[in-house]
């Protein structure tokens, strides 16, 4: 009599095994895993569309001003925009002290390295050139054009 219960207790283990495998395998879902991939598309059906510029495309000008050790000065910023990116950039010196001149001049040589290619969103310069200041008045030039270029 000890064959048909050793028999019964493989054939059950042999059925549990099978039973636990089955249903880790990948191929085999539970009716609840089944309703819940039914419920979410799968990674390949997702399409996702392209984001809308933030920025309208166009030409943009302002003046950004600053404060040099000679007083305030100014400097005038006109950026373009194609699909929120900056696709050109010219700096037109306007300070009244001879140095701050040359700085401005420095930098409006060397921004376009700079933010040519950049996104608007969040665009911000430091030195350029060996210009310490005209940034600021570059800086904020770029505040008021991205405000003006907002959709």
């Amino acid at each position: 009599m000890r064959t048909p219960r050793r028999t019964t207790i493989a054939l059950v283990s042999g059925v549990s095994a099978v039973a636990a495998l089955t249903s880790c395998s990948s191929g085999a879902a539970s009716p609840d895993t089944a309703d819940e991939a039914a419920e979410q598309p799968s990674e390949a059906a997702v399409v996702e569309e392209p984001a809308a510029p933030e920025y309208a495309d166009g030409t943009y000008t302002a003046t950004g001003s600053y404060e040099s050790p000679a007083g305030p000065e100014t400097v005038g910023v006109s950026i373009t925009l194609a699909d929120g990116m900056v696709s050109a950039v010219e700096v037109t010196p306007e300070a009244t002290n001879p140095a701050s001149q040359k700085f401005q001049t420095q930098f409006a040589s060397g921004v376009a390295d700079v933010v040519v290619g950049q996104p608007i969103e969040g665009l911000t310069v430091d030195a350029v050139s060996g210009s310490s200041l005209t940034p600021e008045g570059f800086n904020a030039a770029l505040v008021e054009i991205a405000a003006d270029a907002h959709a």
